[in-house]
Parts: structure tokens; C-alpha cells; sequence
């Protein structure tokens, strides 16, 4: 994407065969200035593998920026307003994500790493913190292979079309005739026993 782009469009064609989901729309991620390229294809990724979780695909939306306490990186809601699903993309500042937890207690509470030094710097975080984060075994965490980000975000287009397949934890990109690959593997959260040794 160019320096002066502000937004990543992608049409994007999802088959998650363990969900049995057909997705064929068009995303438009809007990218803040700070924001690196990873990122922003983090969040692309994490519609691919959270839409159509509670089987409505169209309702998980793109937030217009990274997490924080006021909002998630991707969400979905009831019919009154309330969140019931809130994404975060990489590594959270633990603050904010005790703030998460103890505000939106309805809401499923996913974290979408991208690397192994943001697992690492999640887990150390939580260690450290100065007291045990209320639900923290009920949040869904995952990580991104590495490479298939950085393999997708090289592309310098603002204008992307991907076709995606995701099936036993492993996901399939072509991206404008282009093939990568990775896989998505669950992060365990330490217990409430381990925190306190």
C-alpha cells in the first residue's frame, strides 16, 4: 500500500470449510497513520477466521482502528447494541484488556496474535500483572503464522483480491495470483494456580 493510502479494499472470497461458510463480499479496512501494514492484514485475517462464528456472516464488523478501551479491532453486536464478540488484533495493553473484561462481560473476548514475540510479550504481561485478570481462561487466543503476514503484507496495492480457505486451523491465501500459507494455533491463558506460583 502507498504511503499516502488510507485504506486497504479487499474482495474477498472466504471458504471456511469446518464452518461450512461461503463468504463473498468486499471489505474496506481503514488504516490509521501509525498503523503498520501487518496489522491491518491481521485484522483481514481475523474477519476470515471469526465471521459467521455465531453463524451470521455478515455480522462481524471492522472497527475503524486498533483496540483499545473504546473500542475492539472487529465486533459483533445484539440487536440491542451490545457487543457479543470483541477481537482484538496482536498483543493488548493489559489495562485496557482487564477494562474489556470487566465491561463487556457478555461479550466473547478473542485476541488474534501475529507473532511469537506477541505471544510472548502477552503471557509476560499477564505474569507481571499486578492482579488476576478476571475471565482470562474464557478468552479465545490464537496466533497467526508469521510468515503468512508478512507474505500478504508486502502487497503495496490498496486494491487486493483475495480468496481464501481456511480449514483445520490452517489458511490458504490467493491473493491477486499469489499463493501463502499458514497455520492458526491456540495460545493457552495460564491458570489462576499457575499466576500465583
Amino acid at each position: 500500500m502507498s504511503a499516502g493510502a488510507r485504506t486497504l479494499q479487499v474482495r474477498l472470497v472466504l471458504s471456511a470449510v469446518d464452518r461450512e461458510l461461503e463468504v463473498n463480499t468486499k471489505l474496506v479496512v481503514p488504516r490509521r497513520d501509525d498503523e503498520a501494514m501487518t496489522h491491518v492484514v491481521l485484522r483481514v485475517l481475523a474477519f476470515c477466521l471469526f465471521c459467521g462464528e455465531h453463524g451470521r456472516p455478515g455480522e462481524l464488523h471492522l472497527a475503524p482502528g486498533p483496540a483499545d478501551r473504546d473500542g475492539p479491532d472487529l465486533w459483533s453486536h445484539d440487536l440491542a447494541g451490545r457487543p457479543v464478540e470483541w477481537i482484538i488484533c496482536g498483543a493488548p495493553d493489559l489495562e485496557e484488556l482487564r477494562y474489556v473484561l470487566q465491561h463487556q462481560r457478555q461479550a466473547q473476548i478473542r485476541i488474534l496474535l501475529g507473532s511469537d514475540e506477541e505471544r510472548e510479550r502477552l503471557l509476560a504481561g499477564i505474569h507481571a500483572f499486578r492482579r488476576p485478570l478476571e475471565r482470562l481462561r474464557s478468552i479465545d487466543v490464537r496466533q497467526v503464522d508469521a510468515r503468512l503476514l508478512e507474505a500478504l503484507a508486502r502487497r503495496g496495492e490498496e486494491r487486493q483480491r483475495w480468496l481464501v480457505t481456511v480449514v483445520e486451523g490452517h489458511v490458504y491465501v490467493e491473493h491477486d495470483g499469489e499463493g501463502a500459507d499458514g497455520e492458526v494455533t491456540p495460545v493457552s491463558m495460564p491458570s489462576e494456580e499457575a499466576l500465583r506460583r
